[in-house]
């Protein structure tokens, strides 16, 4: 089976760094990013691990793949459709290892995952937070299946690749986290630290109930996100270690383009037509816009 990642961000050298251990008979792997470089640095638990594993530039690979992750950040699809046509076949499994919602056509065979992989990608090394887990909708696949069969009969494989039934529902809630703490980071230019003001504390548990009432109102699957939520949003938060950022934060940090149009804006685009109140998402999605526009 050959696999792809293009990405060699935090999400996309986790993903590699695990699937490397998989047997080399079943699959055949090739991380994909702009530029070439002979392998990537992980720093976990306090201790940085060269990992040496080959990262090609995505615009001489040539090959197809069985199942191909696509973990680079969400408004490089557009530029990436040509050559994604390339490197699949007829048959190829496309997962979506992005944040937010809102970009589920862009390939025919996409398939969206919920991604919990938190990490942040420095100046010569990866810093790995929490979490290694993808989670798809429930349905029968041709390579994927496989892949998860591989994963779960290897002892050194430490990634959690699975399907659920209730994927809209884990989907909606995400997209809640990211609002969350990616509106509140980015905006304060401040890493999880910030949850010890009790001030912002509140601030984004009104983001979370304004966002948490616009789903329930006005999702087209039918899910009900219940009203216990904010508060298991919070002590995620909470428990997140202080230093710890998010990806909006690191792009702003950085002066990039954020994903605020898959995260925070696809939110506010749903309650178009329906009177709900959303002052503290209207004042976050309004600021969002502001800087994406400098």
């Amino acid at each position: 089976m050959k696999i792809g990642i293009i990405g060699a961000g935090a999400v996309g050298s986790i993903i590699a760094r695990e699937f490397s251990l998989l047997p080399e008979d079943k699959v055949q792997l090739t991380l994909m990013a702009r530029t070439e470089r002979g392998g990537f640095t992980i720093l976990e638990n306090g201790v940085k691990t060269y990992h040496e594993i080959k990262v090609h530039e995505v615009k001489k690979v040539t090959e197809q793949f069985d199942v191909l992750f696509i973990a680079s950040k969400t408004p490089a699809l557009n530029e990436l459709q040509h050559k994604i046509q390339q490197l699949t076949h007829e048959d190829s499994e496309i997962i979506y290892a992005l944040n937010g919602m809102g970009y589920d056509d862009v390939f025919a065979r996409g398939i969206p995952g919920v991604v919990y992989i938190s990490g942040q990608q420095h100046d010569g090394y990866i810093e790995h937070f929490v979490n290694q887990k993808i989670i798809l909708p429930q349905k029968n696949y041709r390579y994927i299946d496989k892949l998860i069969g591989l994963i779960e009969s290897s002892n050194a494989v430490n990634f959690d690749l699975q399907k659920s039934a209730q994927f809209n529902k884990i989907r909606y809630e995400k997209l809640l986290i990211n609002v969350g703490i990616n509106s509140m980071t980015a905006l304060s230019k401040n890493t999880s630290k910030i949850f010890e003001d009790e001030q912002m504390v509140q601030l984004t548990r009104r983001l979370l109930q304004e966002a948490i009432t616009v789903v329930n109102q006005c999702n087209r699957h039918g899910i009900t996100v219940e009203s216990g939520f904010t508060d298991y949003a919070m002590d995620m938060y909470f428990s997140y270690p202080r230093e710890m950022g998010t990806s909006m934060y690191y792009d702003v940090m950085a002066n990039r383009s954020t994903e605020f149009k898959y995260i925070q804006q696809f939110i506010h685009d749903m309650k178009d037509g329906y009177d709900i109140r959303t002052p503290v998402l209207d004042v976050v999605v309004t600021l969002l816009q502001a800087y994406e526009k400098q």
